[in-house]
């Protein structure tokens, strides 16, 4: 059994991982009050089409692929991660200006159209913007930490991030509920304010981050740009799993849209997903210190073709349907962080030491155009079928639990369940050491 071990969080609780700690504790309200736990309810409230939240939602995967030009980037800012990351961090507090628009439209200031505009451009920028300051905070975690300290750091971060998620999303169903009924949109507002307050921790601890110096990313020649063949059947394998991972409608929407749940169902949903996210990421943490992080990705595959046939056994006739979907949501987001932090590490024992940079930019772009990809087939599914046809969702999760399957039965694992690797302590990225300390 590889159970999480206190010792290792007493480590992680030191004063000297402070700033990674408040990182997590304000990605935990973004992803709680500024994602798409409030705002696939607010855009059915305000008359929003379910393509069209599907697209909103699907903008910051698609987006994602951007990082296949941090190498270009990084050059051009002449190595300054920091700043890189700083810059993009300020995203975290998208909750003030989602805030004001749903104050606008409350009031009657803002027609309900325009606030559907302005919200799913905040939306898709913000948490587009979001997501790749979440990849450059992990490399800049492996750029100033030891194999064995990122090891510690990086679960622990996702850990406190979702037991956060879990206890801010679970009563916020029945506040939201409830605030609704007495207040209207004020009631999303006010969710909004605290997020956008609360998540402002995470630029600054990111200010607070030990300096990582100047990551100074060679241009590839001809001979260079080849990545290993392991490394580039791993791309393979992710992006097919990353399609089936695109063509999951939210299961927000589907109870929402064909279920006809409440809006606070909806965000309890999000809070068993939270909670599911948490088991996962308390395991694969404690295990990938000396385990098999191919076998772990591999079992994460097989749980999420599970989760995608939870919800094809949602249908409306099914009187269980709403515990499906929440079976399916807990498994997902279980098996989902799980898989992340598997891909992780399995990225990083692949990469080359001295080319990090390259590989993490042409994973995560090749992955997220393989989402984007399959979120456009999604919402061009739901936009040209009837409003709340289930079939569709149904075809959907199938789709998406075939995909899964390829990727399992595709995945090259180790020999045992113990990683050699996993004590090896790879060179750290080049850096010019000018800037660094703190």
């Amino acid at each position: 059994m590889h159970l999480p071990r206190p010792t290792r969080w007493r480590a992680f609780a030191s004063a000297h991982y402070r700033p990674f700690q408040a990182i997590a504790v304000g990605q935990a309200f973004t992803s709680s009050y500024a994602s798409d736990a409030l705002f696939v309810p607010l855009l059915l409230l305000l008359g929003a089409p379910p393509a069209l939240v599907v697209l909103v939602g699907a903008a910051p995967v698609g987006g994602a692929a951007l990082q296949a030009f941090a190498p270009q980037i990084l050059r051009r800012l002449k190595g300054d991660l920091r700043g890189l990351t700083l810059a993009l961090a300020l995203s975290e507090i998208r909750g003030l200006i989602m805030a004001a628009i749903v104050a606008g439209v409350a009031a009657g200031a803002v027609d309900r159209s325009l606030g559907i505009a302005l919200i799913s451009v905040t939306v898709a920028v913000g948490q587009t913007t979001g997501v790749l300051s979440s990849s450059n905070i992990t490399l800049w975690t492996a750029v100033v930490l030891p194999d064995a300290e990122r090891r510690l750091v990086g679960p622990r971060m996702g850990a406190l991030t979702m037991a956060l998620s879990t206890a801010l999303l679970l009563p916020a169903g029945f506040v939201l509920d409830a605030g609704t009924r007495a207040i209207g949109l004020w009631a999303y507002a006010g969710f909004f304010i605290v997020s956008g307050t609360v998540s402002a921790l995470t630029p600054l601890a990111v200010a607070r981050l030990p300096r990582p110096g100047r990551v100074l990313v060679a241009r590839e020649t001809p001979g260079g740009a080849e990545l290993p063949p392991g490394f580039r059947r791993f791309i393979d394998v992710s992006s097919i799993a990353a399609f089936g991972q695109g063509l999951i409608p939210a299961v927000a929407l589907y109870a929402l849209s064909v279920l006809h749940m409440s809006a606070g169902f909806a965000v309890a949903l999000s809070g068993i997903a939270a909670a599911g996210a948490l088991a996962g990421s308390l395991a694969a943490g404690s295990f990938l210190f000396g385990g098999s992080s191919s076998r772990v990705l591999r079992a994460s595959f097989i749980f999420r073709a599970l989760a995608a046939l939870c919800c094809v056994a949602a249908v409306p006739a099914n009187p269980l349907a709403p515990a499906f979907l929440l079976v399916g949501a807990a498994l997902f987001n279980g098996a989902g962080n799980a898989g992340a932090l598997a891909t992780n590490e399995r990225l990083y024992r692949l990469a080359p030491p001295h080319a990090r940079v390259h590989c993490q930019s042409r994973f995560v772009g090749a992955t997220a155009a393989a989402a984007g990809a399959g979120s456009l087939v999604c919402a061009a599914a739901l936009a040209i079928a009837p409003p709340a046809a289930w079939a569709v969702y149904t075809v959907l999760y199938a789709g998406s639990a075939i995909s899964r399957t390829v990727a399992t039965l595709r995945t090259e694992v180790s020999a045992s369940w113990s990683s050699p690797s996993a004590g090896a302590g790879p060179v750290e990225p080049v850096t010019d050491g000018s800037s660094a300390g703190g």
